[in-house]
This record gives structure tokens, sequence and C-alpha cells, in this order.
């Protein structure tokens, strides 16, 4: 290696810890982001080396969570193993991340790749990919895209889950004739928030620090620090850490649209749908004008065709759609 080749390496390097400090202090803004997939496309070497230190991580995380899920539940020392295992997994990923991870897993900008909370939830899902859980014969979870939860010990609920991000859909089902005397209530944690049911479907969503619940059928007891009520099927709640929003009514069946694969948006800004349209689609798209953001959309989208989308959208409101390397799509 000459001086100069050195001297280039160095300078490099030197790019990628100042990239570290910017995108670890948790305030990058979208030029940020687009300036790093720059930075990226310019020093390919430097960025396969980031990207598989970042797969490593993710392909070690999933077969600890793996092993962990392979013995949950079945007698006392099994749940010992599956405790000790769950402590092992989060502090192997702590680790990695302090070792050299931590810049790219703690906080990434406009979550363009997973963080590592996400990582450390018993069951994940990435961009665009839905999963159901069994909790018992007939409590199910099914888990919509970018969603993270951990199964509530026993010592908290007998069946539960913590909702950690994302959006998931719980089913209490009845039972059957021979246990109708056995209910166990299915227990949701998600922020300060605590619902309950025996017997309910209902669609729980995590986005930051607001949470929104709604009752598909039968009653969910919620519970909050400034507020306890029953949901009846067609009701809904948001809140947050502080404050609890006034009981309102919707449609049921347009909450959970993503269930059968479509996105519905009655009276909604473009800033949220394309917000919504983040959590299913990988890469970013950038919303690069605020007046454009504020038109409203009624309308229905398949999942699957997010891409033509957003060339509607773009014709629609005579909006520039400009696509940048990593599925990065600004729209102006």
């Amino acid at each position: 290696m000459t001086r100069a080749d050195a001297d280039s390496a160095e300078q490099t390097q030197e790019q990628a810890r100042q990239w570290l400090l910017r995108l670890r202090a948790g305030n990058a803004s979208e030029a940020d982001a687009e300036a790093f997939r720059q930075w990226c496309a310019d020093h390919p070497q430097a960025a396969h080396r980031l990207r598989d230190t970042w797969s490593m991580l993710r392909v070690a995380a999933e077969e600890l969570a793996q092993e962990e899920q392979s013995v949950a539940g079945i007698g006392t020392a099994q749940a010992k193993r599956r405790n000790t295992l769950r402590t092992s997994r989060r502090a192997f990923i702590g680790f990695a991340a302090a070792a050299g991870a931590s810049w790219l897993a703690l906080r990434p900008p406009l979550q363009l790749w997973p963080s590592v909370t996400d990582m450390a939830a018993d069951y994940r899902t990435g961009t665009g990919e839905q999963r159901q859980v069994a909790l018992s014969a007939r409590v199910s979870v099914e888990l919509n895209t970018q969603t993270s939860v951990d199964v509530l010990p026993a010592k908290v609920a007998a069946r539960g889950v913590e909702l950690l991000a994302g959006e998931a859909e719980i089913d209490a089902q009845a039972p059957s004739l021979r246990r109708v005397g056995l209910v166990e209530p299915v227990t949701v944690v998600a922020g300060r928030g605590r619902m309950h049911a025996q017997v309910a479907r209902f669609n729980v969503r995590r986005t930051g620090n607001e949470t929104c619940v709604t009752c598909i059928s039968g009653t969910v007891a919620f519970e909050h620090p400034r507020r306890r009520l029953a949901l009846q099927a067609g009701e809904q709640v948001t809140y947050d850490d502080r404050n609890v929003q006034p009981l309102s009514r919707v449609d049921p069946a347009a909450v959970v649209a993503w269930r059968r694969g479509v996105l519905v948006f009655d009276g909604v800004p473009l800033s949220e749908v394309v917000d919504e349209i983040n959590r299913y689609r990988r890469g970013r798209l950038v919303l690069r004008n605020a007046a454009l953001g504020r038109n409203r959309m009624q309308a229905q989208f398949p999942i699957t065709k997010l891409d033509d989308v957003i060339d509607m959208l773009g014709r629609l409101y005579g909006a520039h759609v400009t696509r940048l390397p990593g599925d990065i799509v600004l729209l102006s």
C-alpha cells in the first residue's frame, strides 16, 4: 500500500467515525440520511464491512431467539432455562453494540434498519413481514410489520405480551364447553397502558410514545394511571404516558385492513400516508414539501403495490419523484 493509499484509507476510517458520532446523537435529519446513503455508495468496501457487522449481529440475535423459543413454556426447569437464555441474548446484543455496532444499532436514523431494542424482543417482524404467535390453544397474536413484542413473565400475567413497538391483533377465543370455567384473561402491556380480555379481538398499535387500542369484538378492560374503562366492539382509545384521549367510535374493518393486505385512508393527510407507507416498504419515502403533505387522501392501497402507489401520488399531486440508491425515494 502506498502512502497515498494509506492516507485515503485513514480518511475513510475517520469519516466512518464521524458518521458514528452523527448518527448516534439521535438527531439525524433527512439530509443526514441521504448523505449517509451517498457516503455508502461512494465507499462500497467500507459500507460492505458495516453491513457485514450489522448482518452478523442480526443473525446471531435471531439464532439465540430461536433457541429461546424452542424451550419456552414447558415446566419449571424449562422456564428457568428460558429466562437464562433471554438474559444471555440481551447481554450478547448489548455487548455487540458496545463493541462496534452501537452507532448502527441504537438509534437508526429515520428507522432505516432495526434497532437493538427491536432485535432483543422475544418476537419481531421486519419491514413488510407479518407473523402469528400462539400464546395458548385459544389465544393468538398476529404481528404486523415492524413489530416487536416480549412475552410477559408468569408472575406478571398467565398469558400476555408487552408491545414494544409496532402493531398487533390479539385474538382470545371462547373456550370449549368442557373448559368454560377455566377462562384465563390475556394481558397486553403497551407503555403505561394495560389491556385485559377474556374473550375478545382487539388491535393495539404503538408508534413512539403513543398507543392506540381498538376493540374489534368482545370487551377489553383498559387500565392507565389516568383512567380506567371498558372498550366494546367498534370503540377506540388513544393514549401516551401522560394522558388518555376520549373514547371514540371507529370502523374496526378499516383498522385491521392490514390483515387483508390493504391500507385504508379516510381523509388522512398525505404526510400520514407517507408515514404509513414507510412502515411497510423497505428503504424510505421522504416527503420534502410541507404543503404537499397537507393534502388529504381517501383511498385504499394493496400493500404489495406500494412502489406503484408512490408513482401514482406523483401523478395525482404533480409531485416530482426522485429515486435514490437504497430504495430511498424523495417526493417533492
